[in-house]
């Protein structure tokens, strides 16, 4: 059975919003039609937006061993946990559902903005894009939020807790990047490093990304 997270994460959400309300606003943002918009909007001037158009609304809901296979989703979790021998509690919990969801949410922002900024043009496309998509004043919020803050790739790592979560972020990166500017090289570089990503799982992950833009062109 494939592991596809953002599906995942999108149910869980769904549950949770249902029993406890909250969450609401997050979940409608990872609805595949809403993310589809959001990445729209968010790469409106950068080369990914053709992959994206051609995957369709659901480009990004690909991840996890529904997307490389579980084999080898598998063996790059046992490299990954390695790298982290020296931290006991690595591997041992999971992020709460809204907040690994929001993780995403930023590290989609983060990857659109790699290349420099957001201008004010692309930002009132993002806001007007949000509003069209209705999905509620908190997720407009985080957006922002993200969008506000230095391009920093610790802000993501500092709260990942297994190997699931470090392949999922490095993964959704390589999907909106499409490295033609240094400064996009050198965000993929840092953030793998962050997440203590090895050098053959992320040589792996952007090969096999590589790969798909490939097929499409």
């Amino acid at each position: 059975m494939k592991n596809n997270w953002m599906q995942q994460i999108q149910s869980m959400l769904g549950q949770k919003a249902g029993a406890a309300g909250g969450s609401e606003g997050i979940g409608k943002l990872l609805a595949p039609t809403a993310l589809g918009g959001l990445v729209g909007v968010l790469l409106a001037n950068k080369s990914s937006r053709k992959l994206v158009g051609k995957f369709g609304k659901n480009a990004l809901i690909i991840g996890g061993s529904a997307a490389v296979g579980a084999v080898i989703w598998n063996k790059y979790k046992a490299r990954v946990k390695e790298s982290h021998q020296d931290e006991p509690q690595y591997g041992s919990q999971i992020t709460p559902v809204d907040q690994r969801a929001r993780r995403l949410v930023q590290a989609l922002v983060f990857a659109a903005k790699s290349d420099g900024h957001i201008d004010a043009e692309e930002r009132r496309a993002i806001d007007h894009s949000l509003e069209q998509l209705q999905v509620g004043e908190e997720a407009q919020a985080w957006v922002q939020q993200a969008i506000d803050q230095p391009l920093n790739p610790d802000l993501i790592a500092q709260s990942v807790k297994n190997e699931d979560e470090a392949l999922e972020v490095y993964y959704l990166s390589c999907m909106v990047i499409d490295v033609d500017h240094f400064m996009e090289r050198g965000y993929l570089d840092a953030l793998a490093q962050s997440l203590k990503i090895p050098a053959d799982v992320k040589q792996g992950i952007e090969s096999d990304v590589n790969q798909k833009k490939r097929e499409l062109v």
